[in-house]
């Protein structure tokens, strides 16, 4: 007789549901309708590595990573569609426990970069400068075309000629002002920009560690700005990280 399967509670529930911003990680479907006043859920909870494997299963997945020892802790579980959750487990294949143990280690990645932007702090007085940029009309005359030569050997091939054309142009209208205001912060409050450097270093180098490319790291240094500053326009958060990559804060 096998193992009896755990009820899966209702704060579980809703983490894994929330892992997937409420759509299957498999085929992008909505887990959840509206249906007059109350939701509907249209899911079901995965084992990644089976709850009670059969021995062919057993034999199938014996030389396959675990994500965790412990079968029914969240780590090897999974919010699917219904019909996706029916493929992955008839019949379990090699493929299918793959692609789903992929998945679920970026959900889980990402998860834990998303804790770190709320733990891990810049300076508040970079809020001064957000603000700033939010109304700050560029300088034409103060391009840096031959400095921005710095982003054409950080930016990988890989990252593609859009990403490196966009950030050497922010950098090359921006670059001068954003070095202003930085000197400016530091006649009032003296070292402050060398502290912000230094935590923008030190965050970049913990999204390095994760492996991520070029542009998520980038993605997740305008998030974690944003959240530190509260601010909801992308746009100067996405200028100020160029200037870091300009000033050898990121990619260096």
């Amino acid at each position: 007789m096998g193992e009896e399967r755990k009820n899966i509670n209702h704060n579980t529930h809703i983490v894994l549901y929330d892992e997937v911003s409420g759509l299957c990680p498999k085929c992008f479907k909505p887990l959840m309708v509206q249906n007059g006043k109350r939701k509907i859920k249209l899911y079901e909870v995965a084992h990644i590595y089976p709850f009670s494997p059969r021995e062919e299963e057993k034999e199938l997945l014996k030389n396959e990573q675990l994500l965790c020892d412990d079968v029914d802790s969240e780590d090897n579980l999974i919010a699917l569609c219904r019909d996706c959750h029916k493929l992955f487990d008839n019949p379990r294949t090699i493929e299918g426990y793959r692609e789903m143990y992929a998945i679920k280690k970026q959900l889980r990645q990402a998860a834990q970069i998303k804790n770190s932007q709320f733990n891990f702090k810049i300076e508040e007085e970079i809020k001064e400068i957000i603000d700033i940029l939010s109304t700050l009309e560029p300088n034409e005359g103060s391009q840096l075309s031959y400095k921005a030569m710095r982003v054409d050997d950080k930016i990988l091939p890989e990252s593609g000629p859009a990403f490196k054309i966009k950030v050497k142009a922010q950098v090359a209208y921006f670059y001068t002002e954003i070095k202003k205001l930085f000197q400016q912060l530091d006649q009032r409050v003296p070292n402050t920009s060398e502290i912000i450097f230094n935590e923008v270093k030190t965050y970049y180098l913990i999204l390095k560690r994760e492996n991520l490319s070029q542009s998520e790291i980038y993605n997740h240094l305008i998030n974690w700005i944003k959240t530190n500053t509260k601010e909801t326009n992308s746009v100067a958060a996405e200028v100020l990280v160029c200037f870091f990559i300009q000033n050898c804060e990121v990619y260096s």
